[in-house]
């Protein structure tokens, strides 16, 4: 009662400044409507907090339930309330080291000490140091990709004295690199006097199913391969494209 008394004074006094007469049932109007919207403003206020608790109750449920999933940990925090600890990342990080990815890596050898090929044909690298996913046929000399994605893929080659061998890695029969080696007999009549071994890298974006090897590309005639763990071919998956 006393505020509203204030109330209408105050009122009274902003309008005597205006000049403006102020009569009891202008007081009383006017008055009336501001308790009006003072009344209104209340109720909104209430309003607004009744939702704000709702919502504070949900947020309090929907943080127990993440929590009772296992995906992360809820803490009391220095007001009292609670908050959602993200652990997720970490959760996420763990699964990933539990998921087994594609893993695939090979290297063989030629062993013998020395071996022909002719223009076109694969080399076949006999003795299988390291196959992880059984993609590399020692019979054949072929690699096949288990899965699609980014391979890397290496090859070194060393002719037999007086011979000269460019050999390159294929995809699919299509040349992507060469390696040379040259053991040819000098102009003087003499053997070359140091073994030259040549060497290609390349870098594949292969499909499943795609077949690499190791060809002799030239020159024509009979070519002579020196072995004994000297020539090899190797390759291994970088990185997957297959969805796990």
């Amino acid at each position: 009662m006393e505020m509203k008394k204030g109330i209408a004074i105050l009122l009274v006094c902003l309008m005597s400044l205006k000049g403006k007469q102020v009569s009891c049932s202008t007081l009383d109007m006017e008055g009336l409507q501001f308790y009006k919207v003072h009344e209104n403003y209340e109720l909104e206020i209430a309003a607004l907090k009744s939702e704000m608790v709702f919502l504070q109750d949900r947020v309090t449920q929907l943080e127990k339930n993440v929590d009772s999933s296992g995906t992360g940990v809820l803490i009391e925090d220095r007001t009292g309330g609670t908050k959602y600890t993200n652990h997720i990342l970490k959760k996420r990080a763990v699964r990933r080291r539990r998921i087994r990815r594609p893993e695939v890596a090979f290297q063989a050898s030629l062993t013998i000490e020395s071996a022909s090929f002719k223009l076109y044909d694969t080399i076949i690298f006999n003795s299988v140091i390291t196959n992880i996913g059984n993609a590399y046929n020692k019979h054949t000399g072929i690699f096949t990709a288990p899965v699609s994605g980014t391979y890397t893929f290496n090859t070194n080659i060393v002719s037999e004295k007086g011979h000269y061998v460019e050999a390159s890695i294929e995809v699919n029969d299509i040349v992507t690199v060469s390696a040379i080696s040259d053991h040819r007999i000098s102009p003087d009549g003499a053997y070359f006097t140091t073994w030259d071994q040549g060497n290609a890298v390349a870098i594949l974006k292969l499909k499943r199913g795609d077949k690499v090897s190791v060809s002799v590309q030239w020159p024509q005639g009979n070519h002579v391969i020196h072995g004994v763990g000297k020539s090899s071919f190797s390759g291994c998956l970088l990185r997957s494209h297959e969805r796990r």
